[in-house]
């Protein structure tokens, strides 16, 4: 048995909003990141070095070839924002921790 024709048209407008919002979405990530792809699998040094960059230069992707840094950088720190969780009062990115699980195979949620 066939399949009718007026089916087609709402399949094919669901398809194309997935689509719209899953590349709107890819953009969004792409252009808040300073037209870079995204980070990821990062350790403590690179969690350093991206703080040592935004103190540098306001903008956690950005780098400076200045060779002298700025009088501001010796007192400047910067608070970085995360959510609580009631677990042994760590902050943590369930996002993140997904995201490492799925790339390097090591799942810890403790």
């Amino acid at each position: 048995m066939p399949v009718p024709f007026e089916g087609l048209l709402p399949f094919a407008i669901m398809t194309a909003f997935f689509g719209v919002a899953g590349h709107g979405v890819q953009f969004i990530r792409y252009w808040g990141n300073g037209w870079k792809g995204d980070r990821f699998d990062l350790d403590e040094w690179d969690e350093k070095m991206m703080k040592r960059d935004f103190l540098l230069t306001g903008v956690q992707r950005g780098q400076s070839s200045d060779p002298i840094a700025p009088d501001h950088f010796k007192t400047a720190d910067t608070v970085i924002q995360g959510y609580y969780t009631p677990y042994r009062s760590q902050f943590f990115s369930l996002r993140e921790r997904l995201y490492r699980g799925y790339v390097t195979g090591t799942w810890d949620f403790s």
